[in-house]
This record gives C-alpha cells, structure tokens and sequence, in this order.
C-alpha cells in the first residue's frame, strides 16, 4: 500500500552543456566546467577536495537514470545559463547516481530512498540541509523551489548550523548488512523481523546507522519500535533535525496503516489513527488518516460507505474532476454495486462534458461498458479515441472494445 504525500516526492538538479578539460590536479575528466560552474559526477572525494580549496558548499543531486521528475528539473532548471549563474557564486554541484553507491556511500549515510533528494553539505562535509523534491512544474515555480533551498543553505551556513547527529566522515562497516544490500541494489529481498532485531538489538538507538536504517525502512517497524521512537521524537529532531524526523514519523505512520489495512483489521487501524495523532500536527494526521481510512473501505470492499464520503468531498468543493476521475477508475476496477457504478457514471458525464480529455473519457467509456450500456459505451469510446489521437495517446484498448462490441 502506497501513499502519496507531499513529504515525499523529491527532486534536483543540473548538466552543463560547455565542457572543458583541465589537467590541473583536482579537475579530472568527471569535472564539468560551464563559466567556472564547477559540476562533478559521482565522484564525492573530488566534490570535497575542490569545495574545500574554492570555499564553496556542496549542492548534491541524488537522481536515477529512470527518474522522470529528475530529468524535467535538470532540464528546466539545471541547463538553464540564469541559474547555473546564481549557484556558481556558492556552490559546486555533485551529480550523484542514488543507485550507483558502491564506493562513496552517500546514498547509505544520507538513507536515499526518494527521488530527486537535494542535500547541502559545507565544505568540511558536515550536512546543512535537506530537501525531498522540488515543488512546481514550470521554471517559474522549480526555480523558485530551488532558489528558496539554496538561500536557506546559505544563512545555515552563515551561522555554523550543521545537523549535529550526521558525522563527516563515511564507514560503509557501519551499517548492517541487510541495508547495505539493499541500497546496493545486490539483495532486495527483505525480512522484517531482521529489521526489527537490528532495531532492537543496536546499542546505540541515537547513532546515525541507526537512524539511517529508521529512516529507509521506517513503514517496517514493529509497534514496539515505533513508540520507541515517539518517545524519542525530541531527541532524534535535535539531532537529525525535523525534516528527516517529519520524514521518519509519516513513514511509521504510514506502516501502522499498510499493517490495518492489509489486515483489514478495524481494531488495529484504531491503533493507527492514536499513534499518528501523537506523531504528526493536527493537519497532517488528519490528511493521513482520511486517506488511510479510504483505502480500508476499500480493502473491506465497503463501496457504499465509501461513495458517501465523496459525496460529502462534492458537496464542500473539494472533489476536482481528477478525484472523480481517479475514484471512478478503482471503480471500473474493483466495485460491483450497481448504486455506486450508476452514481460515478453521472459525475464522469460531468467530468467529460467539462473536460474532454482523453483519460477522462477512457475511464466513462470503460465504466460505460461495465454497467452493460453498450450504445453509449460505442459513443463514449468513439469520442475518446479521437481525443486520445490528438492527444498523441495509445488508443488501442477502446479500439478493440469497439470491435469486440
């Protein structure tokens, strides 16, 4: 069970189009120079080396080759000559393949779990700041974001505020062996009791491998770890600060609900519903738990009650059309009543009538054809496989309905 919140979902960074070579001692081939905007790629004992001598911090963007909102800001923002001119002035930019961590580690010391994460580092290697992904979806918006997150870094800087937990240096022996594999992508298969007896186990429940550890796998912590932490909050925020703790807590929150949920256990989502109270501001726990009950109902097959609550979401304005559009889906996919097909069929002849985009029409075609109206199923479909061609989209899924039909 996956939750998307707005913690989580991560972005940076950067590429220069200019190119130079120098055979000076600390620029090698993996050294990008575009008007003394120095970018270097993997290779994190250089990064350190050059920042240290130039006096400048470390902006570095953990990616992966697959990571689409990756590529979109480096090519939004990250090629663009205005910002490569604002960063110079501060920063060097580490590339680093979140993926590819056998020699330097940084994805392990720093739990990488999230794509693009953006992490500052002062040029003795001590961590500044931290950001999961960048918000926007122009230049106007992702520049802003980054630009927000490197004046920040700055001031911290300026004032010598490095997150104490984190140390400069990095030992790969450190950390246990299950996380190690995982990270290096050599053993993917985990078993949480391991977790929760390293958990349990480790002597120092305040160290950074620990936390790390907490951090990349927090949905798999067992009840009894999970208050541990709780009780802990203050602690680890002095020492990891409240951008990773914030991070630790939603996703321990949100493992105490994939546990109810999978379950479909009402006295354990309960439990859930106390603990993320404690963990989390009020707005946030409520945000997790109307989510999370949604998702029971669901697993309970519990259309009906369902239905009724997004009724209420209409009625107070906050049902967009891609809600509907979402829940009418999982509808086609999952639910036979009759009540709650018939009731999603006339929100998505609202939502096409507005909206003729091709999803949307997709999914009332395909709702349509699963409530047995074949005439209008024919229409529906005739109409979105036009939008769907000039939308550039796949059409071929309704293009065999039709013929089926």
């Amino acid at each position: 069970m996956k939750y998307t919140f707005v913690f989580i979902i991560f972005i940076l960074f950067f590429s220069c189009k200019n190119e130079k070579k120098s055979s000076q001692s600390l620029i090698s081939n993996e050294v990008q120079l575009s008007e003394d905007f120095i970018v270097i790629d993997q290779n994190y004992k250089q990064a350190l080396k050059i920042a240290s001598k130039k006096d400048k911090l470390i902006f570095i963007d953990f990616y992966t080759t697959w990571c689409a909102p990756c590529k979109k800001l480096d090519k939004l923002i990250f090629q663009n000559d205005s910002i490569k001119n604002i960063l110079k002035r501060d920063f060097i930019l580490l590339k680093y393949n979140a993926e590819n961590d056998t020699i330097f580690h940084l994805s392990k010391k720093h739990h990488i779990s999230s794509y693009p994460t953006g992490l500052i580092l002062n040029n003795e290697g001590f961590v500044l700041n931290r950001k999961y992904g960048f918000a926007g979806s122009n230049f106007k918006t992702l520049s802003k974001s980054v630009l927000d997150f490197k004046n920040e870094s700055i001031v911290l800087n300026n004032q010598n505020k490095v997150i104490k937990g984190y140390s400069n240096d990095i030992d790969a022996t450190k950390y246990p062996k299950f996380y190690v594999d995982f990270v290096n992508r050599t053993n993917t298969k985990l078993n949480p009791a391991d977790l929760n007896e390293y958990w349990v186990t480790h002597k120092n429940k305040f160290s950074e491998e620990y936390f790390s550890t907490l951090t990349y796998f927090g949905g798999q912590t067992s009840k009894e770890i999970a208050y541990t932490v709780l009780n802990n909050k203050e602690k680890y925020i002095n020492l990891f600060g409240e951008t990773d703790v914030k991070k630790l807590m939603f996703s321990i929150a949100f493992g105490r609900f994939d546990e109810a949920i999978l379950e479909k256990n009402n006295e354990k989502f309960i439990e859930a519903e106390a603990y993320v109270k404690k963990a989390l501001n009020k707005e946030s726990a409520k945000n997790i738990i109307d989510s999370a009950k949604k998702d029971l109902l669901k697993s309970q097959n519990k259309w009906s009650e369902l239905l009724d609550i997004y009724i209420e979401l209409k009625k107070e304005r906050k049902f967009s059309n891609g809600y509907a559009n979402h829940f009418s889906w999982e509808v086609y996919l999952k639910c036979e009543d009759k009540e709650v097909i018939q009731h999603c069929l006339k929100w998505m002849k609202e939502v096409t009538d507005e909206e003729p985009q091709y999803d949307y029409l997709d999914t009332y075609a395909l709702l349509l054809h699963k409530s047995g109206n074949i005439k209008d199923t024919k229409r529906v479909a005739q109409i979105a496989i036009k939008a769907g061609k000039k939308e550039g989209r796949k059409t071929t899924k309704l293009e065999n309905l039709i013929k089926k039909l």
